[in-house]
């Protein structure tokens, strides 16, 4: 665990406070699944679509392997922000609400916000990969990519912290609840097409390396300041010549 408090909060892990990354990202989502509601019944009343099905938010900011390979490269990060429904939107914000917090208290607020988005961004690229060997894909929607990153990453720094998860009637660990739902995962790849488990696996993925790399990442860092400040300063050659030019004292006398 020491191996990331380089940023930890005074406050510690317990707090109950939601931190501000976690809460300006699950107010985002709910503004946007807001937004999600009201752009089909616009689009029919302007005119722009005849159908719901061809008005969806999803098809312009979802993320879909063949779109992405074909230059839309906002995908990986706007389809983060976009859900399927009320309950989708319910439970990963949940888990971003128990989990969040503590990971942000560890990495600050600014390295948190990177985290989520990069690991979201890298966690759905996983799709692409069953989209070249079978040509097809569905469009992806939803933060259980990052989600999934977040659980991995707090697992990491608290593996032993405990949960009663129902309907097991015992308590787990933080590794345990990881590997519960890395098998849950597994059964939904072949019981439950519509949920694109190659991203939560992705997610678990990124979340795990990111937090590998970024020890190593910040010692590089540190490493790297250390040596800057022990080089000798250059020679300010224009502040020098700019003083030669107004030294008037001591001439020579020709």
């Amino acid at each position: 665990m020491s191996r990331f408090s380089f940023n930890a909060d005074p406050a510690g892990f317990g707090s109950p406070r939601v931190t501000w990354a976690v809460q300006r990202l699950i107010l985002a989502n709910i503004i946007i699944f807001a937004i999600q509601l009201l752009a089909d019944p616009i689009m029919i009343m302007v005119g722009m679509v005849s159908s719901v099905q061809g008005g969806s938010l999803d098809t312009w900011f979802g993320f879909h392997p063949g779109r992405f390979l074909q230059g839309w490269v906002w995908g990986p990060f706007s389809y983060q922000f976009l859900h399927s429904g009320l309950l989708h939107l319910f439970f990963n914000m949940l888990w971003l609400y128990f989990f969040g917090p503590d990971v942000e208290r560890v990495l600050g607020t600014r390295s948190f916000f990177r985290f989520y988005i990069i690991c979201g961004a890298g966690a759905v690229l996983a799709t692409v990969i069953p989209f070249a060997l079978t040509g097809k894909a569905p469009v992806v929607v939803g933060a259980s990519g990052a989600v999934m990153a977040v659980l991995v990453a707090y697992a990491m720094v608290e593996p032993d912290r405990q949960f009663f998860l129902f309907p097991i009637p015992f308590p787990v660990n933080a590794r345990a609840l990881v590997i519960i739902a890395f098998v849950v995962n597994i059964i939904y790849s072949r019981t439950a097409p519509s949920i694109s488990w190659e991203t939560h696996l992705g997610g678990m993925a990124m979340g795990f390396l990111y937090m590998k790399a970024l020890p190593l990442l910040v010692n590089f860092q540190r490493t790297h300041r250390r040596r800057e400040s022990k080089k000798p300063k250059k020679d300010d050659k224009v502040g020098e010549a700019v003083d030669n030019i107004f030294k008037f004292d001591d001439r020579k006398k020709h």
